[in-house]
Formats: structure tokens, sequence, C-alpha cells
């Protein structure tokens, strides 16, 4: 099946449904998604690059949408235009909800924010609470309404926010979702499975078993109250036909987080979303749940095109397509998991090729609907393909030439003067002449239809990636160090041309006539000409991801380009502006250790993602075996690594990655951090429930180390040495042990405010930083915590220091970054730059630093933080080549 993607393929975070046809899903980046046909198509209304939290709807035309630092955007129109309100504050809000007759409203976050509308949403006004942080809200009517929050947080008000009491909820646990029927009936989900009823507005809250320790954020209830549902991690749902008393799971045919769900009054129709762009439709009630939004996260290597119709193809097999010119786009099968490196059509735009690892040839007669694939005589990697009429050329590896004259029937390997890699392969219009490119400056000639290759001097050594074929023996060919060369006399002589850059190009394109064409690379890179190649202008691509490919309508009209992470970029006035028509995103990434010479490390991140460098060179996918989310990663040398995550995920290797294997953990809560000592034996692991897990032979068993207190989350753990560590966790939870894990005892934080990293430098001095801002220091192995000035109430999520004690940093939500050069005693924020939330620094020096995010973000800087570099981690042909 085919399932339209995203405009842009990242983390949903809410979802409105207002009728059969109409829904709206928020989400990262300013992700706003509508639909006016039940989901069959999704179409971008997105307006701003704020993270956005939720959405609500009062009908098809009157909408409003919550999100980070204080964003509140309004719609009257369906979303066609959407405004910005003023909200007065910077804050983040997570909840946002409407009475049944729009007119009023609250919007709810960070450090205690209540914002109230009463005229719809054109005005917003502040409300008195605590500083707790909230979460969502739900509004009954005009004066009735509910907000959830941290540590089993609930509020509510019966007079339009004039009051809000506090109601006893008995949980200790973050609540993530609320809703209500009647100003008697409501329910509230969160953390570890818990769900809660009340019968009487709230002032009495009964916990009822979920059946599930997985946390819960989507929640709904039919107007009757009987039939009620909710979803949470790995794609749990569960179903109460009895008004929440008991429930039963249902099968939601994915393993993403489901965070937000809504249905219809008939509790028939309903849609679910949440991470990687996730859109699922039930019309049953959540008997049975189908995609109809799956989102995109893979690289794309190659793209063509052919009327209104585009194909790109990438990573694991991936096809993505549009067949009205880009306005919507589509995820297709290919049949195969395999790296696919290029594609091409023929004008009709129904028959097309596709290339990639393993000799693999794939062919389509219907657009791209249905994939079959086509003998060939050789294993290796195909790296470019390309067809006029019947006839066909692949190239690949170790000089691999492939030919066809009918139309892929059969291929027979042609003889080239070249044991190098072949990365690409064009033809003039009529198919005599052509061209093939490699590493080492190898250009291939052939004026016989590619029945005989011949070398032709290109006067580099440079890896050339692309080459484009124009008429009258015109040809220009890109390659690495921003090399571009051109002839005009079927290469007999090429000529280096002047392109201002020194970036990897990978795709050139030009019109027809030779007079306008365009290059493209890594960082985003985009370089035009107006004059067949002879000079080059920079053009704004608007991304700085790694561009792997460009294709050009004969006339120039439109030009798309598509690389890292299934980013699409298109123009229509020859390069003027470009649009982003599906923009990429990376997994998020949370655990990073790098090795002093900052040479070789790990990263780490959801769906199993495993990234490592070597010796300084580009970081590159390792398999995981596993697609649970990992959340740390720590190392004992340089070949020996552990990483936890999901549902007591635990992974070892012990070849520098180039296998993971799963270790029994005896767990299924979540772990958040890991931590083993470099005798490669003894490590600890902290996760949910207070939960510390132990081991002294390597993993071969871990044992339940006896946890103070278990209803706690622990987010970190890290030791000074094989027997002084601490954990850190919610409500300001600190953990020490002076034997190793033996014995753990409760250390006085001083505050409630969540802590989520831990840092140690020596047994007796340790970092800490969490929510709200919080950095605490101890110098005295943690029988005093002292909280330090941090001049900020941005949540932090990381800590680090240089090995003398120095220089220290802490890194959180919304970009934030904060440095220190004397020890921690005092402290300067700002930004990194990314627009993204950071999850985890390591320093290791006073110029050297790494820092990993959201949506596959790796910065390091080895001038102190003065400038960033942004790392990339997708295939490369070359590369792959020489794998």
């Amino acid at each position: 099946m085919t399932c339209t993607i995203a405009p842009r393929s990242v983390n949903l975070q809410g979802v409105c449904l207002v009728d059969e046809a109409h829904g709206w899903a928020v989400g990262d980046g300013g992700m706003i998604l509508a639909t006016d046909d039940g989901g069959s198509r999704w179409h971008s209304q997105s307006s701003t690059d704020k993270d956005l939290r939720a959405v609500c709807f009062a009908d098809t035309e009157r909408g409003w949408i919550a999100g980070r630092d204080g964003v509140i955007l309004h719609t009257t129109d369906g979303g066609r235009h959407w405004d910005q309100r003023e909200t007065g504050t910077d804050r983040n809000l997570y909840g946002i909800s409407f009475e049944p007759a729009g007119r009023t409203g609250w919007a709810v976050g960070d450090s205690g924010t209540i914002l109230a509308s009463f005229d719809g949403g054109l005005t917003w006004q502040p409300q008195s609470s605590d500083d707790t942080h909230f979460t969502r809200c739900f509004t009954l009517d005009e004066k009735t309404a509910w907000i959830i929050g941290k540590r089993g947080t609930i509020h509510a008000t019966t007079d339009a926010g004039a009051t809000w009491v506090v109601q006893q909820s008995k949980a200790e646990v973050d609540l993530r979702g609320i809703y209500a029927v009647s100003p008697e009936l409501c329910w509230a989900v969160g953390r570890m499975g818990t769900v809660l009823r009340s019968e009487d507005g709230g002032t009495t809250w009964t916990r009822t078993d979920s059946g599930t320790g997985l946390d819960l954020y989507g929640l709904w209830a039919a107007p009757d109250g009987r039939e009620v549902r909710t979803s949470g991690d790995d794609g749990v749902i569960l179903a109460s036909h009895d008004g929440g008393r008991t429930w039963s799971p249902q099968s939601s045919g994915t393993a993403k987080d489901v965070v937000s769900l809504a249905f219809m009054p008939d509790t028939r129709h309903g849609w679910m979303v949440g991470d990687s762009g996730l859109i699922l439709a039930t019309p049953d009630g959540g008997g049975t749940w189908t995609p109809q939004l799956s989102g995109i996260h893979k690289d794309l290597a190659g793209l063509h095109g052919a009327g209104t119709a585009r194909w790109a193809v990438g990573r694991d097999g991936l096809l993505a397509l549009t067949t009205d010119g880009g306005a919507t786009w589509q995820m297709g099968d290919t049949g195969t998991g395999a790296q696919l490196w290029d594609v091409t059509f023929l004008a009709d735009a129904r028959r097309g090729w596709a290339v990639g690892d393993a000799g693999l040839v794939l062919a389509t007669e219907d657009g791209g609907t249905s994939w079959r694939r086509q003998d060939t005589p050789i294993e290796v990697p195909l790296f470019g393909v390309y067809f006029e009429d019947d006839c066909g050329w692949a190239v690949g590896a170790a000089g691999t030439v492939l030919a066809t004259d009918d139309l892929g029937t059969t291929w027979r390997l042609m003889d080239t003067p070249t044991e190098l890699s072949l990365l690409s392969v064009h033809f003039e219009p009529g198919g005599k002449q052509g061209w093939a490119v490699g590493p080492e400056g190898t250009i291939l000639g052939t004026d016989d239809a590619g029945t005989t290759w011949q070398c032709q001097d290109a006067a580099t050594q440079t890896t050339l990636t692309h080459v484009h074929a124009g008429t009258g023996g015109a040809a220009r060919i890109v390659g690495r160090a921003g090399t571009v060369l051109t002839t005009t006399n079927g290469g007999a002589t090429w000529e280096t041309q002047v392109t201002g850059t020194d970036v990897s190009l990978w795709g050139v394109a030009f019109t027809v006539s030779g007079e306008h064409g365009w290059a493209v690379g890594d960082c985003g890179t985009v370089l035009a000409t107006a004059d067949g190649g002879v000079t080059w202008a920079h053009q704004d691509s608007g991304v700085v991801d790694n561009l792997k490919t460009v294709w050009a309508q004969p006339d120039g009209a439109q030009v798309y380009a598509a690389g890292d992470g299934s980013s699409v970029i298109a123009t229509e006035n020859h390069g003027a502006t470009w649009s982003s028509h599906v923009a990429s995103t990376g997994r998020n990434l949370y655990g990073v250790h790098i090795f002093p010479g900052g040479q070789d490390g790990w990263v780490v991140g959801d769906g199993g993602t495993v990234l490592a460098t070597r010796a300084g060179r580009r970081w590159t996918p390792q398999p995981s075996g596993t697609a649970a989310n990992l959340y740390s990663v720590s190392p004992a040398d340089h070949t020996t690594a552990w990483a936890v995550g999901r549902a007591g995920t635990i992974l070892v290797t012990r070849d520098a990655g180039t296998s993971w294997q799963l270790q029994p953990s005896g767990s299924t809560k979540d772990l958040l951090e890991v931590h083993v000592r470099p005798d490669a034996r003894t490590g600890w692991a902290v996760g949910d429930r207070g939960t510390i897990l132990g081991t002294r032979d390597g993993g071969t068993t871990w044992v339940h180390q006896p946890s103070p207190y278990t209803g706690c989350g622990l987010w970190a753990v890290d030791f000074a040495d094989d027997c002084t560590g601490w954990a850190v966790g919610t409500g300001g939870t600190v953990f020490a042990t002076r034997d190793g894990g033996t014995t753990w005892e409760t250390q006085d934080s001083g505050g409630e405010d969540d802590l989520i990293d831990i840092h140690a430098v020596d047994t007796a001095t340790a970092w800490a930083v969490g929510h709200r801002g919080t950095v605490l220091h101890t110098g005295d192995g943690g029988r005093t915590w002292e909280r330090r000035e941090s001049a900020t109430r941005q949540n932090f999520t990381a800590v680090h220091f240089s090995p003398d004690g120095r220089l220290g940093c802490v890194v959180g939500r919304s970009d934030t970054a904060m440095t220190s050069h004397d020890g921690g005693t005092t402290w300067e924020v700002g930004v990194i730059g990314t627009g993204m939330s950071l999850w985890n620094v390591r320093i290791l020096s006073e110029l050297e630093s790494w820092i990993v995010g959201d949506e596959g973000t790796v910065l390091s800087t080895s001038d102190g933080g003065a400038t960033w570099e942004q790392h990339f981690y997708s295939p490369e042909k070359d590369t792959a080549a020489h794998g």
C-alpha cells in the first residue's frame, strides 16, 4: 500500500478530529497537517518553526494550537491562515482546550503557566497558580476545566479560572492526559500505566488497573462515558467499555509511541498520532488500526521526474513519490530493504528502474506502484542508472558497466578499462555519446552507445560523483572538494570551474538547452549557473541537510533536490527561492561518548539508532538489532560498549560495534542511563520505578540492586570509581553508594525539581542538573548539595566537566546551553543555534566538546564553542564502494 507522508516527518504531538472528513495534527518543528477527506491525503499548513504540542478545533473553521516559547496560533478559516496571538510569555505550552462553543479556553505549560481566553482565542490573560509543570488541560464548558501536570498534579476550576482548586489524585507520577464528559465524570492518565477515574468532578480520584506499566498519553471518552480509550508508549492502546473501570488491550500494529488520539462521538471512527509522523486510523472503535501517514526519515540518494511525477529512492529500499508535481508525496514499497542509489524513468512516467546494493535492478511499468527485480550477471553495488528508450546502462563497483537494449529483460556486462567504482552514468539525447565517472578522477567516455569505453583525462585525482551529458559533446561533472568539470568537445579536454566551495558535490542537472544548471552537495549546498557551467553562484536552499541528488525539468521550470533524512526541496524560479516539500529529520539522539582525542566515539538514539566514528572519519550507522529507543551508551574501551533503552533493553558490543547483542536485563522498565567501568566487567543501569541494575561479569548477569525508593524514575547514573557513585531522578531524587551499589542511600538534594543528569568529577565532587534551570553541586560526597544560580528556568538535560573540573557545560531543551570556565562558580547562558532540544554533552578539553540532540543533531566544537560543526552520517556511494 502507499501512505501519504508528511511535509515534515517528525514526531506528532496532538490530534483533533472535527468530523469524519476534517482533522488536524501538529508536532515538532512547526508541523501542522490537515485533511478534509478522512486522512486519505494530508497537506501542510505550517506557519512557524516552533515545536507544537496540542491542537483544538471548535468546528471546521475555528481552531487553536499551542507550542514552544509561548506560541499560540489561531485560525478562523480552517487553517488556510494561522495568526500568532500575543500570550505575554515565552514559556513552553503543552496543552490547549476550548469548550464546544469556542469562546472560552485555556492553555497551560511550564512553571505553572495558565493562560485563559474568553473571546475565542483573540486575547489571552494569565491566571494564578503554583509553579507546577503543567502538561495538558481539558475545558468542559465556560466555567469548568481541569489541568494536569507533574507528580500527579490535578487542578480544577468551576468559576472560569477565578480560582483553581488542587485536587488530591493520590498519584505520584506525571500525568499526561485528561478528559471529562460531564462536571462529575472525568479521567486522567500518565506514566507507568496510571489511569485515574472520578465520579465527583475530581473531589476524589480512584486508580484503576490498566494492565500495563507503559506510559500513557492520549485519552478520549464517548459522550455517555461508557467507551474510553487511552494510548501511549510502544504503540499501546487500551479500551474500556464500562466507563474506565476495566481495561483491555487493542492491537495498534505499531511499536512507535502514540502520543494523542481522538474519536468521533459514534466511538467508531478515530485517529491516533505519534512518533516519526505516525497517524493511524480506525473505522471500528479500535478493533483494527491502519496507517494513514507513516512518516519517513531515511536518506534519499536518487531522484528523477517525468511529467507531473517525481520519484526519490534511498536507504532500506525507500521510495518517495509524488504524482502532482510535489503537492503531496507518498511512501511506496519497492519490495526490498536494500540501499537504493539511483532511479530513472522514461518520459511516459510509467516505465522506470532503480539500482542498489548487491547488483540490484528493480523495474516498474506502472509508475512505481509495483516493482520487480531484473536479473543481472553481477552482485556488486550499482550506483547509477540511465535509460534512453529501450536502451539502458547501469554502473557500479569494480568498474562495472551493465547494458540492455530490451528494457532490462537482459543485462550484459561490458568491458571497461578500470577496476575503480563508477558512481554515475549519463548519455546525451539519442543514446550514442555518454560518460561514467568515479574515484581518483575517473572519467570513461563512449561514442558508440556504450559498446566500448575509453579513459579520458580529468586532470584531477578527486572523486567524481555525478555526470550530466548535454548535447553537441557537452557534459558536466561534479565531485568532492567542490569540484566542477565541463567539456564542450566530447571529453577531449575537461576544464575545472571555480565554484567557491570545498564541500562535496553529489548531483548535477542541466536544462536541455545547456544554459541553466544546478549542482548540490553537503550542508544544503546549491550552486547554479546560467552560462553552461562556466560560472557558478550559491543559492539559498533553506536547508542544512546533505543534498545527494538533483533533477531539472527539460526547460528548468521546476528543479528538485533530495538528500539526508528524506529532505526534498524544489524551485520554480530557477533557484531564486527554494521551498521544502519533504523536510528532513533524523532520529532524536540521546546518548554520546567520545574518547579522548575526539577520534572515536558512539552515539545512540530513537529506533535502535547506533552511530559510530573511528579515526575521526564520518559517522556511520551500526546494526543494533533492535527497534527500541536507546537512551545511553557507555564504553569500557574502544571495542567494548553497552547501550540501554526502552523496556529493559541492554545491548553490548565487543567488536567495536560490528555487531551488538542483547543481554537479559531481568527488567521491563525503561533504562535511561548506563555506566560501565574500564574493566569491562563492572557496570550499572538505572531507569523507571527506581530501577538500579548492576553487573560484575560484563553483563552476563544483571542483578537488581536495592533501591531506597521505587516511586521515582531514575534518569542518570555516574560513578567516580568502582565504589562511589550517584543516581538522580524525579522529584529531586539523589541516591548514593560507597560500595559499588551493594547499598544505596538517599541524599537530600534540597529541592523537588526533576534531576535529569549527574556527572561525578571525583569521589567528593559531583554536579546534577534538571528541570527549571536546576544546577546542584556537592563537594563533600553528597552530604550537602548546593544550588547554583543558573539565570534560566529552562529544563536542563545533561551536564559534563572537563577532566580538570574547570570547564563545565550544561545543555537542555530549546537549544539551551550554559558554560562555566571557573569550575562552576559562575555560568553563562546561551544557545548553540540549532533550534533543537539538546540531550547530551561531552567535554574533552578546553577547546573540544560534543553535543547531540533532536532530529539527528551531532555537533562538535574545536574552538571552545565559538563555532560548532554539524556532523552527518548518511550513506555515500564512494564509501559504500570501498565498504
